[in-house]
Order: C-alpha cells, then structure tokens, then sequence
C-alpha cells in the first residue's frame, strides 16, 4: 500500500474538524505508517464462510449449519435477526450487471482494492445464482448484480448503527446491542451521509497521536455535499482522533470520529463487510 495515497484517501474522507484544516493534518502524517488490523482478505468475526455456486443454496447451507435454523429462502431478508450476507471476490474481477437478464457487465472490481483489500459487498438480496449488491461507489445508495458463481458468501453477525442526532454508535452483535459510545458527526455545512453504507478498509494508524488516532475504517459511503476533497474522492470513515473534546459534537466534513478506545474495538471486532447504518 502506498503511503501518499492512504494518507490522501483519509484527507479525501472529509475528516477534518473545525479546528483542524484536513490538509495541514495530512501534510503533518505525511510520515506516519499505516497498515491494515489484519491481512487483506482475511475475516475473524464473520459467522461462516463458503463457496456460493447459488445465491439461495449458499446462504440456506450457511445458515442451517452456522447458526442451527431451517433452510432459507431465496431472499437474503429471510436471514436470521441481524444476520447479514457479505460477499468477497475470489481471484479474478467481480463482474457486476444492471439485471441478471443483461448479457454485458456494466463494469468489473477488481479482486483487490486500491489499498489492497479483498474487494467486499454488502448482499441486499438473491435470487437462484444472483445477488444484488450495494457498490462502494456514489451514488451512495447504488446497487447491480452479481453472479454468485463469482464470489464467496459469508455470514456477518455484527451492525453499527450511527445516529447523528444523538452523536451514538451503537454496536450490535446478532440483533442485539453489545455497546454505545458518543461520536463527533459532520457539521452542518457538511453534514454525515445517512443510509445503508459497510465497511471496506480497517487501517491502523502509526503513531497512533494524529488526527485520525489509532485506527480508521473506510465506508462505502460518500459526501452528499463535497464531490472531491484534497486529492481524492470524498469517502467517509470512522476513525479515532486526537481531539477527544470534538466527541459529542458536529465538527467534521462528514466523518464519524470516535475515541480510541472505542476504534480500538471495532478493530478487534468488525471484519470487512459490515453494514454501518448512519441515521
């Protein structure tokens, strides 16, 4: 992974606060180390995992031997109470289609993404050899289709929930919640993206002082307000930071930080794919 462009990427996420302009923090980093909170393409969280030669199969097999229910529909909303589908390319680039009817792909990810993850969507639904996929791409909420044959399914028991208006995020593990921490959100001139948006990139920041603190999770979600921001596009992540006082507050440019410590158990608690609902 390339320094510059991590650290640009994080620039571009809008996470700056009102008392830290995004670029001098960057240009202040440009000599911190950033590594992933574990290999690309590895999971610890997730409930199961398989090969997936049809949507409905996979996801029935997982669930039946996972978490001992009976075999599912072809509807990924037959999921078990906070269960989600997650599903990462293989090898080759992931093809995706505007319907399963269309015979030529809007266009392919790579297995990889530019940081030098396994590339991940979030599964919305199915149908027999399908899934209809949330993008890492604006608009924030679009979607297209997979071939299942084209990628691995697993199960992610974990959800985070972010409400703005009450500066909270709340962790849920299988529908329940397991933990609730205060969170700085996006001022009002650039305010948070709400919807249905997962995790990309978990990226451990060193040293672990700077604006961005300990760790910082990259979002499939973007800026409704800014198109660019630095040198890049403007994602929007959670992340820890060193202005511990902004925590409760709407200080941003649209990213959700948090103390370290509580990014430092997302770290040990999210694997890649998990849905971040932002309200």
């Amino acid at each position: 992974m390339m320094l510059a462009a991590l650290v640009a990427a994080l620039v571009a996420a809008g996470c700056g606060s009102v008392r830290h302009a995004p670029a001098a923090a960057a240009a202040g980093h440009q000599s911190a180390r950033l590594a992933p909170v574990w290999r690309p393409g590895g999971s610890r969280s997730a409930v199961a995992s398989a090969g997936a030669t049809g949507a409905t199969t996979a996801i029935a097999s997982l669930a039946s031997r996972a978490l001992g229910v009976e075999p599912l529909g072809a509807d990924v909303g037959g999921l078990p109470r906070g269960v989600s589908a997650v599903a990462s390319a293989v090898a080759g680039p992931v093809a995706v289609y505007a319907s399963p009817h269309d015979p030529v792909s809007d266009r392919q990810f790579p297995s990889r993404n530019p940081f030098g993850f396994t590339q991940v969507f979030l599964v919305k639904r199915s149908i027999r050899g399908w899934l209809e996929v949330y993008l890492p791409v604006r608009p924030n909420d679009a979607t297209a289709w997979v071939r299942a044959s084209s990628v691995r399914v697993r199960l992610d028991q974990y959800r985070v929930i972010v409400d703005t208006a009450r500066h909270e995020l709340t962790i849920l593990r299988a529908g329940r919640a397991v933990m609730h921490a205060p969170v700085g959100v996006g001022k009002a001139a650039t305010p948070t993206p709400h919807g249905l948006f997962y995790v990309l990139e978990e990226l451990r920041m060193t040293p672990s002082t700077g604006p961005y603190g300990t760790y910082a999770f990259g979002l499939s979600a973007y800026s409704n307000v800014l198109t660019t921001f630095g040198s890049g596009d403007a994602q929007v992540a959670l992340h820890g930071t060193d202005e511990p006082w902004t925590i409760g507050e709407n200080t941003s440019n649209g990213c959700i930080h948090m103390s370290d410590t509580v990014a430092d158990e997302l770290a040990r608690t999210l694997p890649l794919g998990t849905p971040v609902q932002i309200v």
